[in-house]
This record gives structure tokens, sequence and C-alpha cells, in this order.
């Protein structure tokens, strides 16, 4: 009996061995598992990150959108213009390419006349009229008049050589810009497809973006920021200002580079930026989407895209560039701490450090950075808080 239970302890010790054994790789294969787990779950986070780090906002696709669309705009106009001037030149060739053949067809019937008398000359020859000379003075006048003849039959016969050579090299010119017309007008043809494309893809994108709420409200969220930067960005123009004029008042000098105290006077009297009906008005109201609520620091006129748009007032630009959420944007200072802001252009006309007078052009409207199309944004502000525009522009 004792030998069987000590058999019995030593199967059960063996087997407990085996599984203590079994138990510790299946620790170990799970603690790998486990490890691998969290590895994986790292790389899965770490790419989240990265593609969130990737997306952009959608005021930055709209800038993606209007800067590439601008470039193409931009390389339209230069082709447009090549395509005109080479349309001047080839009209400017072909033009003297007519004088060119009115003079040689003049010269060949000169030549003409000159080689018949040649050859009536040449039957007799030069001799005849040499030795019909009375005395030696009418020889060397012979000879003098001969020498000015055969001269003149040769100026007459180079001229004719270099009107032809003109000719041949105004014609070879003349189907060299031919060529470059017609490549260039398929140039203009291809980049005017690529820009009617290009704000196809606007379109499509906006249309889907008001197709979805919560992408569309973000983009609302996102303007309502940019207001917020504006307001920043106005802050600092203001306070650059105070210090140049501190600065100026320093060296004695009380000249203002604006409009003064002009400004405030103009109330109730100023020109519409641009004609057209106001589309969204100045203060509280409802996104038309959505009905989401909002605040309209200025107003927005509809106007057709590529109009002139003016200053409404005599004063400095203090900006002229895009500006996110807004497009391209016109600041002016009309002193006093007055300013007028103009947004969405296309075509910004001025530069910084332009003074612009009242009824000037400063560019033209556009859909930069809109969520509504071709429309001018107006503002009117004072030490930085805003008014309603309408209330400063006269009456229609």
């Amino acid at each position: 009996m004792r030998k069987v239970h000590i058999g019995i302890l030593g199967t059960v010790a063996a087997v407990c061995m085996m599984t203590s054994a079994f138990a510790a790789d299946d620790i170990d294969e799970k603690k790998q598992e486990l490890t691998d787990i969290k590895r994986e779950i790292e790389e899965k986070k770490e790419l989240i990150r990265e593609s969130r780090s990737e997306e952009k906002t959608v005021l930055e696709e709209l800038e993606e959108m209007d800067a590439s669309l601008q470039k193409r705009e931009q390389e339209l106009v230069s082709l447009e213009y090549d395509l005109e001037t080479t349309s001047e030149k080839i009209t400017l060739l072909e033009e003297r390419i007519a004088a060119l053949e009115e003079d040689i067809t003049r010269l060949q019937r000169h030549i003409e006349v000159r080689l018949i008398a040649l050859y009536k000359l040449n039957d007799a020859g030069y001799a005849p009229v040499m030795f019909s000379a009375t005395d030696y003075s009418d020889v060397r006048r012979r000879m003098k008049y001969l020498s000015a003849v055969v001269k003149t039959d040769q100026q007459l016969f180079a001229e004719y050589k270099n009107l032809l050579a003109s000719l041949s090299s105004d014609l070879d010119e003349l189907e060299m810009k031919k060529n470059e017309l017609k490549l260039l007008t398929e140039e203009v043809v291809r980049k005017r497809l690529e820009i009617e494309r290009e704000k196809a893809t606007r379109s499509t994108y906006l249309e889907g973006l008001k197709q979805e709420r919560g992408s569309y409200e973000a983009a609302l969220e996102e303007l309502e920021e940019s207001k917020q930067k504006l307001t920043a960005l106005i802050d600092t123009l203001l306070e650059e200002r105070r210090e140049e004029e501190r600065a100026r008042m320093e060296e004695h000098d009380h000249t203002s580079p604006s409009a003064g105290g002009a400004f405030a006077s103009l109330k109730g009297n100023l020109p519409r930026p641009v004609s057209g009906p106001t589309i969204t008005d100045y203060g509280k109201g409802t996104d038309p989407t959505y009905n989401n609520p909002i605040f309209n620091k200025g107003i927005e006129i509809m106007a057709n895209e590529g109009t002139d748009f003016v200053s409404v007032a005599e004063g400095q630009v203090i900006y002229a560039d895009y500006f996110e959420g807004y497009g391209n944007l016109i600041i002016i200072d009309h002193g006093d701490s007055y300013y007028t802001i103009y947004a969405h252009a296309k075509d910004i006309l001025v530069s910084v450090g332009d003074t612009v007078f009242s009824g000037e052009v400063i560019g033209t409207v556009g859909d930069t950075g809109s969520l509504k199309g071709p429309n001018l944004y107006f503002e009117v502000r004072h030490h930085g808080n805003t008014s309603d525009p309408q209330s400063w522009l006269a009456s229609q």
C-alpha cells in the first residue's frame, strides 16, 4: 500500500508540475498577447492623431481652394495678355509685310525699266558714249555720269535684295507668331476649363457642406472665431496707428496720414460701396440654412462677380490681403479710429499705405471666403466697435 501511495503521490506531483508548466506558458502567452494588443492600440491612436492633424477645417479648405482658383485666374490673365500682345504683333507684321510688298512691286517696275535700258545700251556698249565726247572735260563728265548710273543701279538692286530679305524674315516671323497664337488660344481655353472645374468643385463642396448639418454648424463656429480674430487684428492695427501718431507728435508733426475727423460728419451720406440689394443685415439674426442664431457685424451686398466696388470715403489702406473667413479683405483707416472693411473680394486693387478717395475703385466683387456666393461684405468700426453700416450709407 505504501508503494502504491507513493506512486500515486508521484503521479500527482508530476501532473501538478506539468500543469504548473502549462499555466506558466499560458500566462506568458497571454502577456505577449496583451502586449501586442497594447502596441496595436497605441499604433491606432497614433494613426488617429495623425489623421486628425492632417484634417483641414472648412475655412482652411476654402482658403486652399480660393488660393488655387486665384492662381489659375492670374495665369489666365497673363495668358490673355500674351494672346492680345501676340495678336497685335501679328497685325503689325501683316501691315509691315503689305508695305514691303508695295515697295518691292515699285522697285520691280523700276528695275524692269533699268534692265531694258541696260539691254539697249549693251547692244552698242559703253564705248560709243565715251568716244562721242568732244573733249577731255566731256569725257570726264560722261564717265562721272556713267559711274553715277552704275552706282544708282547697284543701290537699286541692293535695296531690292534687302527688301526681299526683310520680307522673307517677316514672313517667317509671321508664321511663328501665328503658331504661337494658336498655342496660346488653346492654352487659354484649357485654363478657362480648369477654372470652371475648380469653381464647380468649390460649389459642390459648399452644397455638400450645407447638407451635412454638423459640418455646416462647425463652419459657422469657425466663422465666429474668424470674427474674433478680425477684431484682434483691428485692435493690433489700431494700436500700431496710435504708436505712429505718438511718434509723429514727438517729432512735432501734427498732420494725420488719413482723413482726420471728417468721417464722423459723413454719417448718413456715404456712397454705397457697390450697387445691389442687401442680403444680410447688421445685428442679431439666424442663418437661413438651419436657423442657427448669429450676430452679423456688417452687411452683405449682392453683386455679380467682377463688379467694381469703391471706398466710401477718403482714407489710408492699412490691410489688403487674404484673411481666413473673409477671403480677400481690405481695411481702410479714415482717421479718429474710424475704419471701413470690405471682404470676399475677387481682386484687390490697392496696397497697404495707399491713400484712397471717396468713390475710388479699390477692388472687385468675388466669393473668396464666402459660403453664400459672390457678394461684398461691408463693415464700419469705431475704436474696434461695429455699428450698422446702413445708418452710414446714403438712402438709395
